[in-house]
């Protein structure tokens, strides 16, 4: 027999048996100290370092790269740019008919004392975690992420594709998936 909780994750009966709502109960948790961090001492938003952390790890990106490696729409991505921009963090470069954004010497530094900040919260976090339980989670969440971009990308029969959500309309109105199947 399966104990509660092993039966709770595999056949939810309520919101705390959801896999979804409990890890947004650790990231919330987990968010007031990286607010006070970013927000309070760095002066940027969660928003705007995962932006600035990406340019500054991936090099000069194009905006709507960085939207999607951030999963943000496209104008949430050019505001957060546009505030970085003012703040001398980052820097645009136009690049044809677009623009590359890259970090300033200013947005590095700023990246390296976020990082060392997130980076020990992080190390605090799974501080009670030995080795052979780090190495479990680290593939049992990678297992998790493969498995959701699987769900995310297989269409759902019955149910019309949202455009959002990565569907298109056709000329007559009704939508189709743009995503193929894996």
């Amino acid at each position: 027999m399966n104990p509660p909780a092993v039966y709770g994750l595999k056949h939810p009966q309520q919101l705390e048996d959801l896999l979804m709502y409990r890890l947004t109960r650790v990231v919330r948790t987990c968010g007031l100290p990286l607010v006070r961090l970013f927000e309070g001492e760095l002066g940027i938003t969660r928003r705007e370092w995962h932006v600035l952390a990406l340019v500054v790890q991936e090099g000069a990106l194009a905006p709507s790269r960085i939207a999607e490696l951030c999963w943000l729409d496209r104008p949430r991505v050019s505001r957060a740019v546009g505030r970085l921009v003012e703040r001398g963090l980052l820097s645009r470069q136009a690049a044809g008919r677009s623009a590359l954004v890259r970090a300033t010497a200013e947005g590095n530094a700023l990246y390296a004392r976020a990082m060392a900040e997130a980076g020990a919260f992080n190390e605090a976090l799974v501080d009670d975690l030995d080795a052979t339980e780090m190495a479990q989670l680290d593939a049992l969440l990678n297992k998790l992420q493969s498995r959701a971009q699987t769900l995310r990308d297989a269409p759902m029969p019955g149910r019309p594709v949202q455009r959002h959500a990565g569907g298109t309309r056709d000329r007559h109105g009704t939508t189709e998936s743009t995503s193929t199947p894996r």
